[in-house]
């Protein structure tokens, strides 16, 4: 039924009903629920009081207690009007209201709104049952806002309308009455409204200009403005494997928090349930900063961590481990699933550690260089919460590092400036100093027991202070392209020439392979000739370190009895044989 015959049955309901219209006491009032509606037009006269919307009703030769009327009867004054024209006289009956969403549409301006409605497809929600209160903008509040029904005519479009829509709709009457300065309601959609009740009611930032017209299905309130949902709150959340990202320098901000991080936000014309920022948001207050420059405001944005490799080089402190890492080859491997845990040196570090790359680009120098950054790198996360004071793990190369914990945490001897940096495929901690590799142990060869060399400064014996068991074979072993040495045995310590007779290398040589096997106690001194000045001395220390006493000589025959009697009867016997051999 429409609004038109529905009015034309009630008005001519009112009119035949003598006991409602009279010549006079017309028991005619304006109760909650009914509205004005022009039956010309076939609209509601939003606001219209009763006095107004019933000043006029036309009848035709209609009888009221053997009265009979031909032009207008005057409901207020209760008398025909002959001035007022069938047009006037025929617009206006009070009649039984109808749903929100059919007395949006018989207005006259609300026209922006109902096809809004019917777009969203909310037609139907708001025939039901409610009750609900409707804040109904104005179709001149449509187009201040600039709302273009046909740009969201999708199914993203149709989302946002209908947030936008339903921000309007409260569940449930909220009359004029019962508004009080700073109340809140939870609109439809689950943002709050905001009411302001002075001079007159605002809703939001939108002056309410007609309160509580009444519906079948509950109340609306006509506004000025189309009022804008809040914009979402990021869906930015300060999770593990996320990072601070500068998009102007195209750089990680290593360390920053989430909080500093996100404290400014940049949008050119974009839209959050229809509001357009054009400056700062700020993510911290969620409120727009028009005092941040773009630069600032383009800077930051936590977003999802990149692998170790991209990570230290978006970073502006690690361009060495970088350029180390790409001579060396491992980029591709630290960009591996991973997971690792890089200790990674700044740039000062690495400066401080006088590392050369351009020496290092060799075979050999590609080879110390790998062992060096992969000590440097863990397989797995080792986050600094998970560190314990001594512990060792295992480096990638396959020695151990080792981790202190006091004040703060050193790996080795390396302060851990900054933990805990995430990355996709495992987590990065900034350290101050490069971490050296422990020497490799020395290759023994067949025949020896210990291997003595020269250390890194060319001036010293390596395995200077041995201590070996009886029967250990001692190897002076050396290629020191550099200059020659050896090994020359001496009495003791302090003594600077060589022990006449005592074990000696020979004269100095580059390449030496000097050994000796120690067959008792004692303690072994020696030197190398042609640095003894710069005290290359070295010593081997066999068994108790104390050599035995030397065997002493064989004692002279003693002139005793016995033994000059024996020599005397002997030679007494030859002498008398040979006697008797004569006189034969």
């Amino acid at each position: 039924m429409t609004n038109r015959a529905m009015a034309i049955i009630i008005t001519g309901f009112l009119l035949l009903s003598p006991t409602v219209y009279g010549q006079e006491n017309q028991d005619v009032s304006e109760e909650d629920g009914e509205i004005c509606y022009n039956m010309v037009t076939h609209t509601i006269t939003a606001g219209a009081s009763f006095a107004e919307c019933m000043a006029y009703a036309y009848y035709v030769d209609a009888d009221f207690n053997g009265m009979t009327f031909t032009g207008c009867y005057n409901m207020v004054s209760h008398v025909p009007d002959p001035t007022v024209n069938q047009t006037v006289c025929e617009a206006y009956a009070w009649v039984p209201a109808v749903n929100i969403a059919m007395t949006a549409q018989a207005t006259t301006i609300h026209n922006s709104l109902v096809a809004a409605l019917a777009q969203a497809e909310l037609v139907a929600t708001l025939q039901g049952a409610g009750p609900f209160t409707v804040f109904a903008p104005t179709d001149a509040a449509f187009a201040e806002a600039g709302i273009d029904l046909a740009s969201l005519d999708t199914e993203d479009g149709k989302a946002t309308l209908t947030d936008i829509l339903t921000y309007h709709v409260v569940v449930g009457s909220v009359n004029s009455s019962s508004l009080t300065d700073g109340m809140t309601v939870a609109a439809y959609n689950g943002d709050d409204l905001t009411f302001s009740v002075g001079e007159g009611v605002k809703v939001n930032d939108a002056n309410v200009t007609l309160a509580d017209v009444p519906a079948s299905n509950g109340v609306i309130h006509v506004i000025d403005k189309v009022l804008m949902p809040p914009a979402d709150e990021p869906v930015i959340t300060e999770a593990d494997g996320e990072i601070c990202y500068n998009m102007v320098t195209h750089t990680i901000t290593a360390g920053a928090s989430f909080a500093e991080c996100m404290a400014y936000a940049y949008y050119v014309d974009a839209d959050f349930n229809g509001m357009t920022f054009t400056g700062c948001y700020n993510m911290v207050s969620h409120v727009p900063d028009p005092t941040v420059n773009q630069t600032v405001c383009e800077a930051y944005a936590w977003v999802p961590a990149v692998n170790i490799a991209m990570t230290a080089q978006a970073t502006t402190i690690h361009n060495s481990l970088v350029a180390a890492l790409a001579q060396a080859e491992l980029v591709a491997t630290l960009q591996g699933a991973g997971p690792f845990t890089v200790f990674a040196p700044t740039d000062a570090a690495f400066a401080e550690a006088g590392i050369d790359l351009a020496s290092l680009d060799t075979e050999d120098g590609k080879a110390t260089l790998t062992d060096i950054l992969t000590y440097h790198v863990v397989v797995g996360s080792v986050n600094s919460s998970s560190l314990t004071d001594g512990m060792t793990v295992a480096a990638y190369n396959g020695d151990d590092l080792t981790f202190s914990v006091g004040e703060g945490v050193k790996v080795n001897d390396a302060n851990v400036t900054l933990a805990d940096v995430p990355a996709s495929n495992g987590v990065i901690h900034v350290i101050d100093k490069v971490l050296m590799p422990p020497a490799d142990e020395p290759v023994i060869p067949e025949g020896c027991d210990y291997v003595v060399g020269i250390d890194d400064t060319g001036f010293a014996y390596d395995n200077a202070d041995l201590s070996i068991e009886v029967g250990e074979t001692v190897c002076w072993i050396w290629n020191d392209e550099s200059m020659g040495h050896n090994v020359a045995e001496i009495d003791s310590m302090g003594d600077t020439n060589r022990k006449t007779g005592g074990q000696y290398s020979g004269q100095p040589e580059v390449t030496e392979d000097f050994r000796i096997t120690f067959d008792q106690d004692g303690t072994f001194h020696y030197i190398c000739e042609p640095h003894v000045s710069m005290d290359m001395v070295g010593v081997v220390t066999v068994g108790t370190g104390i050599a035995p006493p030397a065997p002493s000589a064989e004692p002279e025959a003693e002139s005793v009895p016995g033994f000059l009697g024996a020599t005397v009867l002997v030679a007494m016997i030859g002498a008398a044989m040979i006697a008797s051999r004569r006189n034969y």
